[in-house]
């Protein structure tokens, strides 16, 4: 796969039409539902055992476990209903590389991108540790030595690991949340359409 990836701002073919970006991510959704399935599938075996084998004194634990797999579940199916944003910012930017992205604050992942209208300042995405494990820097060591991202880290980006691996959708709460205030100010006319054109809240 031959990509050019040096380039800055927002000059460059979208990751849409890169070579290997939609096999990217039907990989990405083909992985995410079967895990959304097993987690289903699971908690509904485990919720029949409760209820139609287990003695009533062993129920009470069992609610817990049956907590947890709700949990799991509702973020796998939350995962995999990114799909739609991720297949948006992937038509509207292009793939870019960074080296030493990452940092690891308190379990969080946070990816330190630059700013595409001054590449001089830069912009953090935080991406939440995983359901019972916080990120490590091994974890994070093939997205730290070269990260790929497509995006605006001022409003949202997909991130990936080189070869197209491992991909992820990070927002900023400002983009998509409507009880914050949207970005208003440093923002080109350019930066403005290529945002609003991924449904990010952009301010007058």
């Amino acid at each position: 796969m031959t990509m050019k990836l040096e380039k800055q701002g927002f000059d460059g073919t979208v990751a849409w039409d890169t070579p290997g970006t939609r096999r990217a991510l039907r990989r990405w959704a083909a992985w995410n539902l079967a895990k959304s399935l097993g987690w289903v599938g699971l908690w509904s075996g485990a919720l029949y055992v409760t209820v139609m084998r287990l003695p009533v004194t062993a129920v009470v634990p069992m609610v817990f476990v049956l907590f947890v797999i709700a949990l799991a579940a509702i973020r796998a199916l939350g995962r995999l209903a990114q799909g739609a944003r991720i297949r948006r910012i992937l038509a509207v930017y292009p793939w870019r590389r960074q080296h030493g992205a990452v940092r690891i604050d308190k379990g969080r992942a946070v990816f330190v991108l630059p700013d595409p209208d001054d590449p001089e300042r830069t912009a953090s995405l935080r991406l939440a540790a995983a359901l019972l494990r916080a990120w490590t820097h091994e974890a994070l060591k093939d997205y730290d030595e070269e990260l790929w991202y497509a995006g605006d880290p001022r409003f949202a980006c997909v991130v990936a690991k080189p070869g197209l691996r491992g991909l992820d959708c990070l927002t900023q709460p400002t983009a998509y949340d409507t009880r914050t205030d949207p970005r208003r100010k440093g923002l080109s006319p350019e930066a403005r359409r290529r945002a609003r054109a991924i449904g990010a809240r952009v301010g007058d």
